[in-house]
């Protein structure tokens, strides 16, 4: 088999897939980075000085809900140890935030039962450097601490959809540098919470590699072997191989193509993650206001990330009262709204959709009008450039095509094109795009029509489409 042959037979897990459908996810940095005015601190700071008496669980998911997050990651530990949940490992935590005077300090705690009461999943990022506790630099004596603490929170706060590790590592006291258990920390994480995907530092989940939001224009979630997280720490334990360095600078913008991997002859399902935040820095700080995003860019980020076979995390800092800054909430709120209007009415639920061919009646193309994920559509075998055709009674409006592929069977589409009828008889060829994936939000000048269609000129392995809808 040739390798693109290889590579269309690759398959998500169920984690995965799971973890692609939440799609869009809020990011909270929050703790004594936040009182001190800095991005890292050093574990001196004393934990009372952590006062968020504004904090509301409550308020925090209604915010997140309304402004489109399908979850909340929580960012529980950072490097300085400062625990957020009440730890019987160590008394670094939010539970020792004395002048907080409230009744129940435990941040993990009332963020996760709000998430589920309000239907948002939850999840956590979790850092192994500790800047704090005594045994950091010890080895193995560190890393079984470590991994207490992960059982630890993993287990005392119900359903965890995602764990985000931090890679960072330092010199401790004694000169030694840490090197951490990463096989066993995972070993915690699908024993405590197998249904969570692992990411950054992990093997389910491929972090972009910037925090700019500066996207691959096609971002594939079937790469080569080579780019797997245990290959990487292989890598890091070796000396840098001038081979290795040439191979990663001539794949930096391009993974997955026929051309990419013409060589390669193993691969894995790493889908990306695209992770920014709404300001300069990840924690809150008052002279980043400039830098927020505006409404206009974050609905620009979502198309280049959500709607190009990624998710999107996105950081929402929190003040150190515990309340969000107005501009941030406003601008979130604003975005929220605008995008659900956006896809609110489908344009094609009143088309004719037909298709140049269809593989049996149990694949037929009025499968991808279905809002049952399972009802799918694929073209006979040797039609080679599948046409489906949306056909309008009279002139409609749209500025959006959303394609998705059935990823349960895999990723194939390669390249499609787009052509307008606008009311002469005739098609135009508009635009072409390259892989669909999860999904493809195609976003064009609005235009009425009266037919549409998508050409899928190039695919490997056998194509199979959940859905395509106009908006």
């Amino acid at each position: 088999m040739k390798p693109y042959e290889i590579a269309a037979e690759i398959k998500p897990s169920k984690r995965q897939l799971e973890w692609q459908k939440t799609e869009f996810y809020g990011f909270i940095n929050i703790g004594l980075p936040t009182v001190v005015n800095r991005e890292w601190t050093d574990g001196n700071v004393k934990a009372e000085n952590f006062v968020p008496e504004k904090f509301n669980a409550e308020e925090w998911v209604t915010f997140f809900k309304n402004a489109g997050f399908k979850g909340m990651v929580l960012n529980v530990k950072h490097h300085d140890g400062f625990c957020l949940w009440y730890s019987e490992l160590t008394d670094y935590t939010v539970e020792n935030s004395f002048n907080w005077e409230a009744e129940d300090r435990d941040m993990v705690k009332m963020l996760s039962e709000e998430c589920k009461k309000q239907g948002l999943k939850f999840g956590i990022a979790i850092s192994p450097l500790d800047r704090n506790v005594q045994c950091y630099g010890s080895g193995e004596e560190y890393n079984e601490y470590f991994k207490k603490l992960l059982r630890e929170v993993l287990t005392k706060y119900g359903d965890i959809f995602y764990v985000r590790f931090d890679g960072a590592a330092e010199e401790s006291k004694n000169g030694y540098t840490q090197e951490y258990d990463w096989e066993g920390y995972y070993e915690v994480v699908r024993e405590c919470q197998p249904d969570a995907v692992i990411a950054l530092v992990g093997p389910d989940v491929r972090w972009y590699g910037n925090e700019w939001g500066v996207i691959r224009k096609n971002e594939w979630s079937v790469v080569p072997k080579y780019y797997s997280i245990e290959e990487a720490i292989k890598r890091s334990k070796e000396p840098p191989s001038r081979k290795n360095k040439k191979r990663e600078k001539k794949h930096e913008m391009d993974l997955g193509s026929r051309k990419a991997i013409k060589k390669e002859s193993e691969f894995i399902w790493y889908p990306c993650e695209v992770s920014v935040s709404m300001r300069d820095r990840w924690y809150y700080h008052k002279e980043d206001e400039y830098s927020a995003k505006t409404k206009d860019r974050l609905q620009k980020l979502y198309l280049d990330s959500v709607g190009a076979n990624c998710a999107l995390m996105l950081g929402v800092p929190p003040m150190k009262d515990g309340s969000f800054a107005e501009m941030d909430y406003q601008i979130l709120m604003a975005f929220g709204k605008s995008h659900k209007q956006s896809y609110a009415y489908k344009v094609s639920s009143v088309a004719e959709i037909t298709a140049s061919s269809s593989l049996s009646s149990e694949y037929d193309v009025k499968n991808l009008m279905n809002s049952d994920e399972n009802k799918t559509w694929k073209p006979s075998k040797d039609d080679k450039e599948p046409e489906i055709v949306f056909t309008f009674n009279e002139k409609d409006m749209f500025d959006r095509v959303l394609m998705m592929e059935h990823i349960v069977n895999g990723q194939h589409v390669e390249e499609y094109e787009l052509y307008l009828d606008t009311g002469d008889g005739k098609f135009k060829k508009v635009d072409k795009g390259g892989i669909i994936g999860y999904k493809r939000i195609h976003k064009i000048t609005p235009t009425e029509v009266m037919r549409v269609k998508i050409k899928i000129t190039s695919y490997r392995g056998e194509l199979e489409l959940q859905e395509v809808t106009l908006y």
